[in-house]
């Protein structure tokens, strides 16, 4: 039954740590997005952190913005942690629909509107809009620059892919990342769904709190014309970088959706002869094949950690 009530309040979640000017850009973007008309928005930043810092910067935001402004710290370290803050804060103040977006982003200005009229109007639980990829500053060297095409290219061939979907209706197979996501929180609510605090480190927390949602019959979909920009620093174009953030990604997937053991290996021998033909053809293709031949390795290497049980520690404090 499609819900002809429309949604009353809308909470948008960001949680942050230890990037400033980042989130300056994202709270910018958000001062300038168009907002849906006869609706209350509230924004709730919960920086994950033991004592509060941004409190000038958020200040200066919501007078900027003319709608409230929920500022928090959660101490206890851990992104999971840090949306559950964003979360529980989102229904105790009965917004109807709760957004994330990371703080290393900033939204298109048609993002909100777009996105929560994809989520209200097709009667779904929670969707998932494209995310496209930026240097935060101009590339340096040759290698960032193959490694953002890499990016690039990745990113938009998921874009057509999942718009594809959309369009015949399958949609609702891919999981909603909360890096351009919306919630509606009467179904979180009802079915007691938070973000799992085991995957502290790990991350991943976002795609098992997709997988049960689907789980408890909720229903998933993607908003093409919902659009972020995934603002990348240098130091996360380099090819060392690339290959340990695909590599857990990889794990992360293969544990959550229970990957076999004993298919590993047909996996990983599809990935090495990619890697090794994307190797061959790198003279003609360029950078990019080989960046893509470290990442289909990075899957095969992450794709066995993950289905032998090891698990990733990629957010964990550096010592």
């Amino acid at each position: 039954m499609i819900r002809r009530i429309p949604p009353k309040m809308i909470a948008i979640g960001v949680v942050t740590k230890d990037r400033p000017a980042m989130l300056a850009r994202l709270l910018a973007s958000f001062v300038e997005m168009d907002k849906p008309a006869d609706v209350q928005l509230a924004f709730v930043v919960i920086e994950n952190a033991d004592t509060a810092s941004l409190g000038a910067q958020v200040a200066q935001f919501e007078a900027a913005i003319s709608h409230k402004v929920l500022y928090d710290i959660e101490p206890e370290p851990g992104i999971p942690f840090a949306r559950n803050a964003v979360l529980e804060r989102a229904l105790t103040m009965g917004a109807d629909i709760l957004t994330f977006v990371d703080d290393d982003e900033r939204v298109d200005q048609g993002w909100l509107v777009a996105l929560v009229q994809g989520l209200w109007d097709r009667d779904l639980d929670l969707v998932g809009g494209p995310l496209r990829i930026e240097a935060e500053t101009p590339v340096q060297t040759f290698w960032q620059s193959a490694v953002l095409g890499f990016l690039q290219q990745k990113a938009g061939r998921n874009e057509a892919r999942r718009a594809e979907r959309t369009a015949n209706g399958t949609d609702g197979t891919q999981d909603a990342y909360t890096n351009n996501w919306a919630l509606r929180l009467s179904f979180a609510a009802q079915h007691g769904l938070r973000f799992d605090g085991n995957l502290r480190y790990t991350g991943g927390s976002d795609t098992a709190f997709s997988i049960a949602l689907k789980a408890a019959g909720g229903r998933r979909g993607w908003v093409p014309d919902a659009v972020v920009y995934d603002r990348i620093p240098l130091h996360r174009l380099s090819l060392g970088y690339h290959y340990r953030r695909s590599r857990d990604q990889a794990r992360n997937g293969a544990i959550l959706r229970k990957k076999p053991l004993w298919k590993a290996p047909f996996f990983m021998l599809a990935r090495f002869v990619e890697a090794a033909v994307l190797v061959l053809i790198s003279p003609i293709k360029g950078r990019v094949a080989l960046v893509r031949a470290v990442h289909n390795i990075a899957l095969a290497d992450g794709r066995l950690r993950g289905a032998l049980g090891f698990k990733s520690s990629l957010y964990a404090p550096k010592t």
